[in-house]
């Protein structure tokens, strides 16, 4: 029975009274299933007032079982008595499946009636029926005039679904929303059934039914009832009567149908009207969102607020919704993106976005882990930026309305991307210019190789914030680096590999930029165990003499303008080195003879002064080749300066490195000793005379003349004064039989 057994009850007695005769005093009542009265009232009186008896009376408004009524509930058939002067009669009311949920009873004085009462029951079927309309009509009239009080679609929905559901009184109510084509759109649901989401028996219903269009049915044997609503041929809402699984026993019969087809046709204007209401809501939000979105892009120029703005202004409408975006470059942001990858073997929904350049919308899964996947490419004015893709927790059909706003806001922030974007190019290269300035400038400065080395590896590791910076010299004609400068110290000096792949890959395409993907491990390099790496030639005259390495643990942590800027690095590096070793080159050249490769006779002189003002003593050796006019006289002035140059190597690897060995002019040589005294310096003389008369060829000899000097006794000795000291000692060497060496 539909509604309340008094309710009906009320709408059944006035058609009942409305066909009994009006000079028929009797009782009317209503009992349960038990047979206990749960309701009455009077029938028309006659002059004669209440002639039913106290007895009957009493039975009625006690609620006390009649044996009757009894009767007709368990032949649910009509049952009429007489007794005492007083007519009973019973009739059953039955369900669809034959079960009697309550009986209507009548009590009638026998002299007052004049027609057959068991007739007159038996033809009260069209009497409960109207009843049944009536009661119908009134709820849904009632229900209606309620949903006018709500001007959100959830909020009327809440209340239509629980007044259905309190007058059915049995199993749930649910409303779902259609879609254009009048599909169900499963996250727009309400329903009075309490349980999780995804648990929830209305969303089974709706998985199964899927993309079907919703036409009236009824399934599971009438345990499941769906009427849709509609306003004009528009789909609005489908209605849902649902029995669970635990309920075997019930089903919905033709009343409940009856009544919800009423509601869904009488309240599809209230409906329409609250669903255009939020429509005219959601606009104004998107177009205050939109506003709001484009105001914020526009005042900020700052990558990181563009893409936050874009992640968080979607779900507020769309709260179903998850959102991801995808790009093409790496942005120095901490709003989550991730990287567009074009190596699937089946393009992905942000990757045919990407490659089309168009809004792409697809559902993706099989069976209960299907979803809907909506993807917009970030267009600009130059180029396409990334993606900004959507997914519903389950498949779902959005309006063209809708996709076409999610283009809309997907081609702003592509705008607003880039023009944050370019905004922060400029600043970046304005900030590379500066530091390349102050680089140039720096480097300029100094003419020390050392000094270059160690300065630009400091501000390789500052400016990409690296854990590990170097520099690295090629060996000529070996496949070797030295470390040259590294921001390890352990490293300096240390070789390596030049054949291993990241040096193979700067060698021929002089050029190399790795990034280990997340998950992939650290990349094949024995020197540095790193995730991202960078590496730029140093090219002088056309050939690779170097390379500048920039290496780090973290995933993608050099971008490719990191890169650029490293090239630009490795191109003022390699001229201020080329530079210094030039320097250093034209010094040696000032400072060096050519031919034997010994300091010249100024350098000597400038050395010796120094030593004169900063140390306590020292020795000078004079050095004459005897009789050098003879053998090139003999052999040509070839032979002679092969002769000199055996010489001058002879007396370089007979001294310190400390020690100063010099062409003093022609065939004379010279040998400052820093800080050793005259013992020494008389056998470092005499070494050097026996290496050259033994290791000569042709076979020479030498003179040598010995000047010493200390501070305590030579407190103004000149370079001049100790040169002529030891010029006068050679002489007499020379003098007395060369050879020798003799002592000033």
């Amino acid at each position: 029975m539909l509604g309340k057994l008094e309710t009906v009850f009320s709408y059944t007695a006035h058609f009942i009274l409305q066909s009994w005769p009006e000079n028929s005093p009797g009782l009317l009542f209503l009992t349960d299933s038990g047979g206990r009265v749960i309701n009455f009232m009077d029938m028309h009186d006659s002059q004669s007032g209440n002639s039913l008896s106290a007895a009957a009376r009493e039975y009625v408004q006690t609620g006390k079982v009649c044996h009757y009524i009894l009767e007709a509930l368990g032949t649910k058939e009509v049952v009429v008595k007489t007794k005492n002067g007083y007519v009973y009669g019973a009739f059953p009311l039955k369900e669809l499946d034959g079960s009697v949920r309550a009986v209507i009873g009548m009590i009638v004085a026998q002299q007052e009636i004049e027609f057959d009462l068991g007739a007159y029951m038996r033809g009260l079927e069209p009497l409960i029926r109207m009843g049944y309309d009536a009661y119908i009509q009134h709820a849904t009239s009632q229900i209606v005039t309620d949903l006018t009080l709500y001007d959100t679609a959830r909020d009327l929905l809440t209340n239509l679904t629980r007044q259905i559901s309190s007058i059915i009184s049995k199993g749930y109510c649910s409303a779902v929303k259609l879609s254009e084509e009048g599909v169900l759109v499963p996250q727009d649901c309400v329903t009075t059934e309490e349980a999780e989401p995804g648990q929830a028996h209305i969303a089974q219903l709706v998985t199964r039914i899927g993309n079907t269009p919703i036409t009236p049915m009824a399934l599971d044997d009438h345990r499941v009832i769906v009427v849709p609503v509609s306003l004009n041929s528009v789909p609005l809402y489908a209605l849902f009567l649902h029995l669970p699984p635990k309920e075997q026993d019930c089903f919905y019969d033709t009343r409940d149908v009856a009544f919800l087809q009423e509601i869904a046709e009488k309240a599809s204007c209230a409906l329409w009207r609250a669903i255009m209401s939020d429509d005219l809501r959601r606009e104004a939000n998107k177009k205050d969102l939109l506003y709001q979105l484009m105001s914020k892009i526009q005042a900020s120029i700052d990558v990181n607020d563009v893409l936050h703005e874009i992640v968080t202004s979607i779900p507020s409408l769309y709260p179903y919704f998850s959102v991801e975006l995808f790009l093409t470059v790496e942005p120095d942001a901490t709003t989550p993106v991730k990287q567009l990858s074009f190596q699937e073997d089946e393009p992905s929904t942000s990757t045919k976005a990407y490659l089309e350049g168009r809004l792409v919308a697809e559902e993706v899964g099989e069976g209960d882990q299907r979803v809907t996947v909506i993807a917009a490419p970030l267009l600009g004015k130059q180029g396409i930026y990334g993606v900004l893709q959507v997914t519903s927790n389950q498949p779902i059909s959005l309006s063209q309305h809708e996709k076409d706003y999610i283009a809309i806001l997907a081609d702003t922030a592509g705008t607003a991307f880039e023009n944050a974007q370019l905004y922060q190019q400029s600043r970046n290269l304005i900030r590379e210019l500066r530091l390349i300035n102050d680089m140039a400038r720096q480097l300029n400065k100094s003419l020390d190789l050392k000094e270059i080395l160690d300065f630009v590896t400091e501000m390789m590791q500052a400016t990409f914030d690296a854990e590990f910076c170097a520099i690295l010299r090629k060996q000529p004609e070996e496949d070797k680096f030295d470390v040259l400068s590294a921001s390890i110290p352990a490293f300096n000096g240390t070789v390596v590999n030049a054949l291993e792949k990241p040096f193979r890959q700067i060698m021929q395409s002089k050029q190399t930029l790795l990034l280990a993907q997340p998950g992939a491990g650290p990349l094949p390099f024995s020197m540095y165990s790193c995730c991202s790496l960078m590496g730029v030639p140093l090219v002088v005259e056309g050939e690779i003499s170097g390379v500048l390495l920039v290496a780090d643990s973290r995933y993608h942590s050099f971008s490719f303008d990191d890169y650029k800027l490293l090239e630009i690095f490795g191109q003022h590096a390699s001229l201020a080195m080329t530079n210094a070793v030039l320097h250093n080159e034209m010094e040696r050249m000032v400072i060096t003879d050519n031919l034997t490769g010994l300091f010249t006779r100024r350098y000597l002189n400038e050395q010796v002064r120094a030593s004169l003002a900063k140390d306590n003593y020292g020795s000078l050796i004079l050095i004459d080749i005897d009789y050098f006019k003879t053998v090139n006289d003999t052999f040509g002035h070839q032979v002679g300066d092969e002769v000199l140059i055996q010489v001058a190597n002879l007396i370089r690897h007979s001294i310190r490195e400390s020690d100063i060995a010099a062409r003093w002019g022609g065939e004379e040589l010279a040998v400052y000793l820093p800080r050793v005294d005259k013992a020494t310096a008389h056998a470092v003389a005499e070494r050097i005379r026996q290496c050259v008369e033994k290791e000569t060829s042709p076979r020479v000899t030498i003179s040598c003349g010995l000047a010493k000097w200390n501070r305590e006794m030579d407190v103004n000795l000149s370079v001049e004064a100790l040169f002529h000291q030891a010029d006068i000692a050679l002489y007499e060497a020379k003098n007395s039989g060369r050879n020798q060496v003799v002592l000033a």
